[in-house]
């Protein structure tokens, strides 16, 4: 299940990616990136077989988990913005959809990596 979230999260990290590309800011790249490499992390401590985290792991995951929380947070806002003004095109849609579904398996995989870690 882990590796599979660690494929999912970072197939969602592309396209929302490219989804920001257009008209993102800096925080949001540095998010994805960070996303990146804690997934790039977790797959690689799955092949070796190894639970202890590093350093570099532990802050990975601490950007990560605020990571998920600022895209969360902001697709929670744009709902109710869009709720707000009786306004529902496409492109919000799914960006609602994608950034709570993104944010909802980060969480996930979170709690996933560290359930493995202690009781692995």
């Amino acid at each position: 299940m882990l590796r599979t979230l660690s494929y999912l999260n970072l197939i969602f990290a592309v396209l929302y990616f490219l989804t920001y590309l257009l008209n993102g800011n800096r925080w949001v790249v540095f998010g994805l990136l960070i996303v990146i490499v804690f997934n790039w992390m977790v797959l690689r401590n799955i092949e070796t077989e190894q639970n202890r985290w590093s350093f570099l792991q532990w802050l990975a995951g601490l950007v990560t988990l605020l990571y998920a929380s600022y895209t969360g947070y902001s697709a929670v806002l744009l709902l109710i913005d869009t709720i707000g003004y009786h306004y529902y095109p496409t492109e919000t849609i799914l960006l609602i959809v994608s950034g709570l579904l993104f944010s909802f398996t980060i969480f996930l995989q979170l709690l996933a990596s560290l359930y493995k870690k202690t009781y692995k």
